[in-house]
């Protein structure tokens, strides 16, 4: 098969157009390590100009999953997909002997993502998540620096991440902001999809070795919704892992502004903070600071790793998202429907934003409250700065197996 990887794509509109073209200009160039061999696409009559565009340049274009993966020569398809399908096309794809890129997250319950493992192993191909901050250069540097005492234990960490979204993003599809979509979870929220991503990488990067996340023990939960939707639009989390460490979550989608997301790790000897443009580690043998943006687009680095685990060649610039690493986000995701149902917060402190882009629910004083709460390492009840939060609900991890359903 050479030593490009083929490789193919569900989907050519929404977050799969963008994998698409991100694909097509990684393959263009002169070392490339893949070939952007076939996509499908169901709504050919919507897409009929790209289809048209893609054929012109060589690439396969079919109708359904199944066609995609008898097109002669693929290795691999990268599965940008509503998460409802990522476990059944993820278990497809194996069956038929393909290497999988599963989107973020893994899956909408750790029973999915358990499945995916077996499938995983049955098939003997690789499976990777496209978290993709954990293929950026900077995590591997960072891990290693955590590993080899460079903050000494963790205490605890924190996240944070203040993102609006209007109606029109959850009208985008749907499952958004649904529990489930077609019987299958998708728990759909800001920890569960746009925001994944910042509670998956501190998870990781406080994991006892260098390929593996931290293992969650117990989460404490508080859900709340400003939004008519049937899940969560803000999340303050506290999660208790195997070591003893916590991590603190607060994420919203209700709120004015944006707040950039922010990780800080405590150790007993230093902290690191991590945002989109740098990481910043003081520690009592000094200070470093990694450039995040000296690196370039992360996924550049997904592909390359992704390539060098099918051909089972070496790979020291960067790690992976496995499905085992990413299930911790997950558990935490799941025990966090389960130790708290979704609270409504009261009419009086939601204000409506007429936007652009739709409108826009945004609780009163939410960005500082979550502010406050990565401050003092405490959960929004515990600040009591916001008259209408609860206290939070508690679900023990150990041994975690089966997603038992949201909170009544």
């Amino acid at each position: 098969m050479g030593d490009k990887l083929m490789l193919g794509v569900t989907g050519l509109g929404g977050w799969a157009g963008a994998i698409g073209q991100f694909l097509e200009g990684e393959a263009a160039k002169p070392n490339a390590c893949f070939r952007f061999a076939a996509a499908c696409e169901p709504d050919q009559k919507t897409h009929a100009a790209r289809i048209a565009e893609l054929r012109s340049r060589g690439i396969t274009v079919v109708a359904d999953i199944d066609a995609l993966l008898e097109v002669p020569g693929i290795e691999a398809v990268w599965l940008p997909l509503p998460i409802d399908l990522h476990r059944p096309f993820t278990e497809k794809a194996l069956a038929a002997g393909k290497a999988v890129i599963c989107e973020k997250p893994a899956a909408g319950s750790v029973d999915d993502v358990d499945a995916m493992i077996a499938a995983r192993d049955k098939a003997r191909r690789p499976v990777a998540i496209a978290y993709q901050d954990v293929y950026d250069p900077t995590t591997l540097i960072l891990k290693n620096m955590l590993l080899a005492g460079k903050i000494g234990r963790i205490t605890h960490a924190t996240v944070i991440a203040c993102w609006p979204r209007t109606d029109q993003y959850y009208g985008r599809a749907a499952w958004a902001g649904k529990m489930q979509r077609n019987g299958t979870w998708v728990l759909d929220s800001p920890v569960n999809n746009a925001c994944a991503h910042y509670v998956n990488i501190p998870l990781f990067l406080m994991g006892p070795t260098l390929e593996t996340a931290a293992v969650p023990a117990a989460v404490e939960a508080e859900l709340y919704r400003a939004n008519p939707i049937e899940n969560a639009d803000t999340v303050s989390m506290r999660v208790t892992l195997e070591d003893g460490a916590t991590l603190l979550v607060g994420m919203t989608h209700a709120c004015e502004t944006l707040v950039q997301q922010q990780v800080v790790i405590h150790g007993e000897k230093g902290t690191v903070v991590r945002t989109n443009d740098r990481i910043v580690i003081e520690a009592t043998s000094g200070s470093e600071t990694l450039d995040r943006q000296a690196v370039g687009d992360a996924r550049q680095y997904l592909v390359r790793r992704f390539h060098d685990e099918v051909r089972g060649l070496p790979n020291q610039t960067s790690l992976l998202a496995t499905l085992e690493s990413a299930r911790s986000q997950t558990v935490c995701v799941n025990a966090a429907a389960e130790a708290s149902r979704v609270f409504d917060v009261p009419g009086d402190h939601v204000r409506s934003i007429a936007t652009p882009h739709g409108t826009q629910r945004a609780i009163s004083g939410i960005e500082a409250a979550l502010q406050e709460c990565v401050r003092g390492n405490r959960m929004l009840h515990e600040t009591a700065l916001l008259p209408w939060t609860r206290p939070a609900g508690r679900k023990e991890t150990r041994g975690y197996r089966r997603f038992a359903g949201p909170a009544a």
